[in-house]
């Protein structure tokens, strides 16, 4: 598999991983240059404030930093903005606030480091990419995220994201349990309702469509261990929002496969998986994996030759 500018330009893309430091931030920066070298000035978001370890810092020698173009939309917080060296141009203040102050969608204008900072709550990072997009203050939009703070991906036409991960050899068996769970997710059928109506019978005449088992039990919530036992045996389809709702380890999503179908209404374009293996060999890492169709969505080691 191979990620090229195509994958990129003009669209939202979610940078999601499992943790802290298991290479999101280095990945964004990697997209960010091909979206540079074909003439795009992207906009840079981040959910909440993390980032690598490492990096230059602004004003704060505890916070990692990204450098801008001249052009290039990112949102921080007035603390970081003020001493930021890219001066940047206030374009919109969000909503609500942060312990480092109000942010703003701001544009780069010079070439300078700036600290990220996004929204903690999901409607207002849903906000400000709209507001970027509709006001075409650029039309590439990278999110530096978590994996469970990606639901509004859903919410953005052409929306998609890319699951992010390290592995060592200690760390392969734990590393591969959750790329499985993650590729069980991704895949689970999408099952929309011919209208916005939300009611049993929509649902049950979608799910007769789709061929899938019937009877069928649709959540409102998450799916979690607690919600899942309150479901009637009977129940052959249990119908959830989108994957982020669901809030099950691996054993347990497989446990369930074996004796219903979980489906979604909503799905989230999936990008691949991408892979930095340390003092990991690929064919290690192939036969512990043992799935064609999974190794066919990796990326290997970011900045190789599988970005083009």
């Amino acid at each position: 598999m191979r990620l090229t500018s195509e994958d990129l330009l003009g669209r939202v893309t979610f940078v999601t991983g499992p943790e802290k430091a298991c290479g999101k931030t280095t990945l964004v920066k990697r997209l960010l240059a091909l979206a540079r070298a074909e003439g795009e000035r992207a906009a840079l978001l981040t959910v909440g404030f993390e980032g690598e370890p490492g990096g230059r810092t602004v004003g704060d020698s505890r916070r990692p930093t990204l450098e801008c173009l001249p052009g290039e939309i990112f949102i921080s917080a007035e603390r970081y903005l003020r001493s930021s060296s890219c001066l940047p141009e206030v374009l919109e203040v969000l909503p609500g606030s942060t312990a480092f102050g109000r942010l703003a969608i701001a544009r780069a204008r010079r070439r300078g480091r700036v600290v990220l900072v996004g929204a903690e709550r999901n409607e207002y990072a849903a906000w400000a990419v709209e507001r970027i997009r509709r006001e075409a203050w650029a039309r590439t939009v990278l999110v530096d995220g978590a994996l469970n703070r990606i639901t509004q991906a859903s919410a953005f036409r052409d929306a998609r994201f890319l699951f992010v991960l390290r592995l060592s050899p200690g760390e392969l068996e734990r590393g591969l349990r959750g790329l499985r769970r993650i590729h069980r997710l991704v895949t689970l059928p999408v099952l929309p309702a011919a209208s916005d109506e939300r009611s049993r019978t929509a649902d049950t005449e979608a799910a007769r469509r789709a061929g899938l088992p019937l009877p069928l039990a649709a959540l409102d919530g998450p799916l979690t261990a607690r919600t899942l036992s309150e479901i009637p045996d009977s129940a052959r389809t249990i119908l959830v929002e989108d994957f982020t709702k669901v809030f099950l380890d691996a054993p347990a999503l497989a446990s369930l496969a074996r004796a219903r179908v979980l489906a979604v209404r909503a799905g989230i374009e999936f990008g691949g998986f991408v892979v930095a293996l340390r003092d990991l060999s690929r064919e290690r890492f192939t036969e512990a994996l043992d799935d064609p169709s999974i190794e066919d969505l990796v990326v290997f080691n970011p900045g190789e030759a599988a970005y083009a």
